[in-house]
C-alpha cells in the first residue's frame, strides 16, 4: 500500500457492504464505504436469515440484536385448495449454533449493521457514487462523485462492488453476469391479513387453480405476499384489489388483506458472475450472484461472501500470509456457493410456480412425501441454512489437503458447536463464542500425552487461540465425537469457521504448512 492509500474501498452499503465493513474493521483496517443514497432502505426487501449468516453474526457482535427483534420461524406449511398437504418443521435437522431462521425487514438489518459499524468507527458515505476506476500494480485510483456532481478522486490498495445486480463496478470490469431473466412477472405486497387462521411463525406456499401465493411473516401481524401475474408486460405495482383476487383464486381460503405498507412487480433474474475478481478489485453479493427470492438465500450469501473476502483482504493488509494465496481462494470458494444457490432458486421457483396440470400433481406428491419423510427435510433444511457449505476448490483448501469425499468437520466443511467444561469451574458452555473473532482457532485433543504446538505457533501471538479438549474439559467426548476424532489429533477453524487442516497428534505437518503460507507475518522484502 502506497503513501495516501486508503486500504479498502466499498461501494454498496447494504448488508454485504456493511458485513465486509464490520469484518474488517473488527481487524483494525480502515475503510470507506460509499452508497449513492441519500437514506437507508425503508422496505422489507429481503426477510430471512438462516443459521449460516446468524453464525457469522455472532462474529460480528450483533446476533443478541437479531434475536430480540427478529421472529423466529417454526415451520412451512403447503397447501392446495381447502387442503393443508404438510407441515415442514423448520430448524428440525440443522446442525448449528443457531438451528433456526429468523425473519426481519432488510431495513432493520441494515440498521443493526450500520449501527455496529460506527460503533467499530465506521460510517457510510451517503450521495457519493462511484464513477470511474482504474488500477495498477499497486492499487486503484477511484473517482467518486456527490449529489452535486463534484468529484473526489482517491488510490484504495483493494476495491470492492457490493453494488448490487447492476454492479457500476462489474460492468467496468466487463465481467460477464452469465444467466437468464424469467418470464413471469412477480407481484409482491407487504400487507396485513385478517382470517384464514394463519400462524405468524409459519411461511405458506399454497397452490390452486393454476397459480401460487406465498406468504413469509414478519414484524408485528405484517405479511409479505408473492405471487405471479404471469408472462406479462404489465410492470406497474399491483393494486391490494389484484393482490385480494389472487389471494382468494390461489392462497388459503378466508382471507382479507389490509394496510399494505409496499406493493410491487418485478421480474427476477438467475445470473452468475463470471469471475469475482480482477486483480485489485473484487465483486461480492448481488454483485456476483442474483436469483429468485425462493428460499430466501440471496442476502445470506452475500453476507457470508462478505466474512469470507474480509478476513482474507485483512490478512493482506496486516502483512499476514500468502497475499496471492488468499485472495485467489475467494472467487474459487464462493462462486460455486452461488452457483448451487442460483441453480437451487430457480429450482425452487420453477416448482412453486408450475401451473401445467401434470406439474400441478407431480408437486403435490412431492411435497406430501417431503412432508412425510425425515430425512427429505431434513436434506431441504441444510440446503437453506448454508451449514452444509462445502469449499472443495481453490489453493486455501488445497493447502489443507481435504479428503475426495469431505464430511463435517474435514477441511472445506464448517465448523460445529459443542458443549464442554470450564476447566476450573466444571461449568458447561458452548464452544461457538470462543471459535468468534478475527483468530484462527486450534482445537487440541490429546490424550494422556499434551501436543506440543508451542513452538511451531512462535511468533504468531493472538492470531491462533488454542483450546484444549482432554479428559477435564470434554469427560463425556463430546466435543471429539462432534470433530470426529477417534485419536488423538488437532483441528483448526479459520476465522469464517471453516476447517482449515486437520491431522493426528504425532503429524502436524499440515498445521505448520498452513501456519506458514496464511497466518505468519510474511518477511519484508
Amino acid at each position: 500500500m502506497t503513501l495516501g492509500q486508503i486500504p479498502v474501498l466499498i461501494s454498496g452499503a447494504g448488508p454485504t457492504g456493511l458485513s465486509l465493513a464490520i469484518t474488517l474493521r473488527q481487524h483494525g483496517i480502515p475503510v470507506r464505504l460509499i452508497d449513492r443514497n441519500h437514506e437507508p432502505a425503508t422496505v422489507s426487501k429481503a426477510l430471512a436469515i438462516w443459521s449460516a449468516s446468524l453464525e457469522a453474526l455472532e462474529t460480528m457482535g450483533v446476533v443478541g440484536h437479531f434475536e430480540r427483534e427478529a421472529a423466529r420461524l417454526k415451520s412451512l406449511i403447503a397447501g392446495h385448495g381447502k387442503n393443508r398437504l404438510a407441515t415442514l418443521a423448520i430448524g428440525d435437522g440443522i446442525d448449528s449454533a443457531y438451528p433456526y431462521p429468523l425473519l426481519i425487514a432488510q431495513s432493520r438489518t441494515e440498521a443493526i449493521l450500520s449501527e455496529r459499524l460506527a460503533d467499530l468507527g465506521g460510517r457510510i458515505e451517503r450521495g457519493r457514487e462511484l464513477v470511474g476506476f482504474t488500477q495498477d500494480a499497486e492499487g486503484v485510483s477511484v473517482r467518486i462523485a456527490d449529489e452535486n456532481g463534484a468529484t473526489e478522486e482517491i488510490r484504495a490498495a483493494y476495491l470492492v462492488g457490493a453494488d448490487g445486480a447492476r454492479s457500476f463496478v462489474r460492468q467496468s470490469l466487463g465481467i460477464s453476469f452469465e444467466g437468464y431473466t424469467e418470464p413471469e412477472m412477480f407481484l409482491l405486497g407487504d400487507v396485513k391479513i385478517d382470517g384464514g387462521a394463519l400462524d405468524h411463525r409459519s411461511i405458506y406456499v399454497w397452490w390452486n387453480d393454476g397459480g401460487t401465493v406465498a406468504l413469509f411473516p414478519f414484524e408485528d401481524e405484517v405479511w409479505r405476499i408473492f405471487t405471479s401475474r404471469g408472462a406479462s408486460e404489465d410492470a406497474t405495482p399491483p393494486t391490494l384489489q389484484e393482490l385480494q383476487d389472487y389471494m382468494d383464486r390461489h392462497g388459503p381460503p378466508g382471507t382479507r388483506l389490509r394496510d399494505p405498507s409496499w406493493l410491487s412487480a418485478f421480474r427476477t433474474n438467475e445470473r452468475l458472475a463470471q469471475s469475482y475478481r480482477s486483480g485489485r478489485v473484487f465483486l461480492a453479493g448481488d454483485a456476483a450472484h442474483i436469483h429468485s427470492p425462493a428460499g430466501g438465500q440471496g442476502m445470506n450469501t452475500g453476507m457470508q461472501d462478505a466474512v469470507n473476502l474480509g478476513w482474507k483482504l485483512a490478512y493482506v493488509l496486516t502483512g499476514r500470509g500468502d497475499a496471492d494465496l488468499l485472495l485467489e481462494s475467494y472467487g474459487a470458494e464462493r462462486r460455486p456457493i452461488a452457483r448451487d444457490v442460483v441453480k437451487g432458486a430457480a429450482q425452487k421457483l420453477h416448482a412453486s410456480f408450475a401451473s401445467s396440470k401434470v406439474a400441478q400433481v407431480l408437486r403435490d406428491i412431492a411435497v406430501t412425501v417431503i412432508g412425510n419423510l425425515p430425512a427429505a427435510q431434513k436434506k431441504l433444511q441444510l440446503e437453506l441454512s448454508e451449514t452444509n457449505t462445502v469449499y472443495t476448490d481453490g489453493p486455501l483448501v488445497a493447502l489443507g489437503a481435504p479428503p475426495r469425499h469431505p464430511a463435517r468437520t474435514d477441511v472445506g466443511t464448517r465448523a460445529r458447536d459443542a458443549r464442554f467444561a470450564d476447566r476450573a469451574s466444571g461449568a458447561s458452555q458452548t464452544l461457538w463464542p470462543l471459535l468468534c473473532g478475527t483468530h484462527h482457532s486450534l482445537l487440541l485433543f490429546p490424550d494422556a500425552q499434551q501436543i506440543n504446538v508451542e513452538p511451531h505457533l512462535a511468533g504468531l501471538g493472538d492470531a491462533v487461540r488454542i483450546l484444549t479438549f482432554g479428559a477435564a474439559e470434554d469427560p463425556q467426548g463430546t466435543v471429539r465425537e462432534r470433530y470426529r476424532m477417534a485419536k488423538a489429533g488437532w483441528v483448526l477453524v479459520r476465522p469464517d469457521h471453516v476447517i482449515a487442516a486437520r491431522g493426528p497428534a504425532d503429524d502436524l505437518t499440515a498445521l505448520v504448512r498452513y501456519a506458514d503460507r496464511v497466518i505468519r507475518a510474511r518477511t519484508a522484502s
